[in-house]
């Protein structure tokens, strides 16, 4: 073991240093709490002993075993042995509870008991080092199994997606660039990088319940029935309906987005008609950015708009059908989210 011995007597100093290092110890010898205290500093992570005199100048034992549970914690602890001629339980209390030491040896001493508590010691930190790497080990274990399931979810949620996009490449594309405004969007709001990971496998869902709806209305070039309409709307329950029941954030989150993104902040929209804050933020927040991409996008029942009417549509729209504070955002980051989507065509 690594062995920081301090004692200000030369002599006494030599024989014990001598003795630990017969035993084969490795053992720096200094003689005041001061040099010992700047060795810690330097040493603290291949240090596994300190033994040290309570009674030196610049620095006593005592203090210098506080100094250094301060400097040091449960990843790198340092066992310390007191060294002293004070024998008085008022004196050992004090050593124990003022000094955090975890051994106390009254001088005069043998080699045979300097030994044994050396070998105590000894023990104890190769428990601690054990129990140590059994925590490190059982940390990387979670930490795969983690990314087992992360891994997981994700293939899940490719799959889901892969079933929107193998329909309607159109709707696929579409889903690929709600996916980045979205994020980006959530980003100018402050969203942590788990937060936006999850909105990024979540937001291209938002449409997955038209999987339930019919081709033939889906893809109907002329204008549509209230009945008609009536039945395209059902695709915000069917998604939520698919996502509905998981453990898993990130599909809770594609839940809330697909059966709310075409709620409306005055309380028009639809399936439930909710309100301003009513309506989970991440499906406000894809709502502004799916209604950008959709006018500006050619469909088989009608063609796309300039992305001039589009932007003046939206503008209309704040306080009605978007929140005013999300459009705010939208039209600041416009231009960075369509950077990123052409980044994006062209990988």
């Amino acid at each position: 073991m690594n062995i920081l011995l301090v004692e200000d007597q030369a002599t006494t100093r030599s024989i014990v240093a001598s003795r630990l290092r017969n035993w084969g110890h490795s053992v720096v010898d200094v003689e005041n709490g001061k040099t010992a205290l700047d060795h810690v500093l330097r040493h603290k992570k291949n240090l596994d002993i300190l033994i040290t005199d309570w009674d030196m100048p610049l620095m006593d034992g005592v203090t210098l075993a506080r100094r250094v549970r301060e400097l040091t914690d449960s990843s790198n602890y340092i066992y310390i042995i007191l060294f002293t001629v004070k024998d008085d339980d008022t004196d050992l209390v004090r050593g124990f509870r003022e000094g955090r030491v975890d051994d106390y040896i009254i001088k005069p001493f043998s080699a045979v008991q300097l030994r044994l508590h050396v070998e105590v010691a000894g023990r104890l930190i190769g428990m601690a080092h054990r129990l140590r790497q059994h925590g490190n080990n059982m940390e990387s274990l979670v930490r795969k199994q983690t990314e087992a399931v992360r891994q997981t979810q994700e293939e899940i949620i490719v799959r889901l997606f892969n079933a929107l996009e193998s329909r309607d490449q159109e709707t696929a594309q579409h889903v690929r660039r709600i996916g980045i405004m979205s994020v980006c969007m959530a980003r100018r709001l402050g969203w942590d990088e788990e937060q936006l990971d999850m909105l990024r496998a979540a937001a291209p869902l938002h449409d997955i319940g038209k999987i339930g709806i019919r081709d033939a209305l889906l893809r109907k070039p002329g204008k549509l029935t209230d009945e008609e309409f009536r039945q395209i709307k059902e695709h915000t329950v069917i998604g939520a309906r698919i996502l509905s029941g998981s453990d898993n954030p990130a599909i809770q989150m594609a839940e809330r987005i697909a059966g709310s993104h075409h709620e409306c902040w005055d309380g028009s929209g639809y399936p439930k008609g909710l309100q301003g804050t009513a309506i989970p933020l991440e499906a406000h927040l894809v709502s502004v950015v799916d209604v950008y991409d959709a006018k500006l996008s050619d469909r088989v029942y009608r063609k796309g708009q300039p992305e001039e009417e589009v932007l003046d549509f939206i503008k209309a729209q704040s306080g009605s059908k978007f929140s005013p504070a999300l459009v705010k955002i939208f039209m600041a980051g416009l231009e960075e989210m369509k950077e990123l989507c052409w980044a994006e065509m062209v990988k």
